[in-house]
């Protein structure tokens, strides 16, 4: 069984700025620590960059990944996810039965690649699931935007926390399922995912400038802590 790693990157940003390419940990950018976590995990035997930036096909080239030069058409906010989705997956040079780990930059302090990978094929060979999707728990009072609860109940026989129905927030930081399912859902989700749990810390989502200096601080601990 043949597993490859694809990380996609674009060149720009708009709400953090240079946020794939900017020293986040030392002089190591988040691109840098996916990469290193990537090939620390030692389970995946390639591992792709996805991107129409310059600065990540220099830096595939330090690290020793192979690059795939992505169309400037699939690095916007306008082209549907899905059609993105597709032309990233289906441009990986690799057969149809190729087990793909998506893999985003942007949750720099998750790194469960060898444990998940690990589920995904027992799943499989017990038929269970088709996929894997990384998710964190979520045990809190969720309202919409009518102030109508979504997971709960207002008056006498509300809840403690830790007794409401489990929901998950998907965090983005990893998604596992065969090229061919990929590319029928034209999504990195599958049919009929595993639900991975990790912390809130391994959760975590770069997507403001806010999100940015936690992360930072947290690796920052993290590194102190070991």
């Amino acid at each position: 069984m043949k597993t490859v790693a694809i990380i996609p990157v674009k060149h720009t940003s708009e709400r953090v700025k240079q946020k794939n390419f900017r020293p986040f940990d030392g002089d190591r950018s988040l691109l840098d620590i996916k990469i290193e976590q990537l090939k620390t995990a030692n389970v995946f035997d390639e591992i792709y960059i996805s991107s129409d930036s310059p600065d990540a096909k220099k830096c595939s080239e330090v690290h020793g990944v192979k690059f795939i030069q992505r169309d400037i058409s699939l690095c916007n906010n306008v082209t549907p996810w899905s059609d993105v989705i597709f032309e990233v997956v289906n441009s990986i040079p690799v057969s149809d039965d190729t087990h793909i780990a998506w893999c985003h930059t942007t949750s720099p302090l998750f790194d469960l690649f060898n444990s998940c990978l690990k589920r995904y094929y027992l799943n499989l060979d017990t038929g269970q699931e088709n996929g894997l999707v990384a998710v964190s728990p979520c045990k809190e009072y969720i309202l919409d935007e009518r102030a109508t609860p979504v997971n709960y109940s207002w008056g006498p026989w509300h809840r403690y926390s830790q007794y409401l129905k489990n929901y998950y927030f998907v965090s983005g930081a990893l998604f596992v399922a065969k090229k061919e399912e990929m590319l029928k859902n034209r999504y990195v989700i599958s049919s009929n995912p595993y639900l991975y749990e990790s912390t809130a810390e391994e959760s975590v989502d770069i997507d403001t400038e806010f999100d940015f200096k936690f992360a930072q601080y947290l690796i920052n601990q993290r590194i102190q802590n070991n």
